[in-house]
């Protein structure tokens, strides 16, 4: 007997712990997809801003959330009514952080953009001047919860415990470099009809991690460990969560490859 079909829109809310630079931007046009507009409910620039209203929000409107996503660190589900499932996608954290800066350094409304450009800062430089938490093992911050709260520089091995901790309670985790396969997990986990996409938000004039100076790659390692680390578990959590689908699913993962590529086609004519 089949698996019975989840609707999306009858089961208990959704919440994506969005990690910045994470295949964030392409996934939202997925979820938009999946979830109307009252249903559907998206943490703005400001962070403490939204929690706080969150928080304000009569009972009546906390119960149409079916999808809450943003940059928020974990425990937001303790805002909503009832139980909650989360689902989060993790990238490779040298790769991330050298996204992070270019990102920060040609985007003006970024709160980075000119501390990059008034000081004319390389990446390296920044990181050593020690500001950017997101930079700074910024996965295990979200994911610990603590975020902010302990500066740059200052997280150990307990916050990455209870990062990997929360992670272990999550529905689905993904990496984005197996981007597809999270999807198709995704898309079992929470009854999605669409997941078809094409890219978007890809950086300009990307360059392979492994081009930059290896003295770069270096101190961007040395202040993202626990990073790394966390990164480890959620690849060994994805490959547990598909092997326990079983074999078919490699089946799946190249026809949904073949179907997404000539939709995209379609759409591109």
């Amino acid at each position: 007997m089949g698996r019975k079909p989840i609707d999306p829109l009858d089961s208990s809310p959704v919440i994506f712990y969005h990690i910045p630079k994470s295949a964030g931007t392409t996934l939202n046009r997925i979820l938009k997809k999946n979830y109307p507009p009252e249903n559907f409910v998206e943490c703005g620039i400001d962070t403490h801003a939204f929690m706080a209203e969150l928080a304000g929000w009569p009972p009546e409107r906390l119960a149409q959330v079916r999808l809450l996503q943003g940059h928020f660190p974990f425990g937001i589900h303790e805002l909503l009514p009832g139980p909650a499932a989360y689902f989060t996608i993790l990238r490779e954290p040298v790769d991330r952080v050298i996204s992070y800066f270019y990102h920060a350094q040609r985007e003006p409304r970024h709160y980075l953009y000119d501390e990059i450009h008034d000081n004319n800062w390389t990446l390296k430089e920044l990181l050593e001047n020690g500001s950017p938490l997101m930079m700074n093992d910024g996965q295990v911050r979200l994911i610990s919860g603590v975020f902010g709260a302990v500066p740059f520089g200052e997280l150990n091995e307990t916050h990455l415990e209870q990062a990997i901790a929360n992670l272990r309670s999550f529905e689905v985790v993904g990496v984005t470099e197996k981007f597809d396969l999270t999807l198709l997990l995704l898309q079992r986990a929470f009854g999605w009809r669409d997941i078809s996409y094409r890219s978007v938000n890809i950086g300009e004039n990307r360059r392979p991690t492994e081009s930059h100076p290896a003295d770069l790659i270096e101190t961007v390692r040395r202040y993202n460990q626990l990073d790394i680390a966390l990164y480890k578990e959620a690849q060994r959590l994805l490959a547990e969560k598909a092997a326990a689908v079983g074999p078919s699913l490699h089946w799946r993962l190249w026809a949904f490859r073949l179907r997404n590529r000539l939709i995209v086609g379609q759409n591109a004519e």
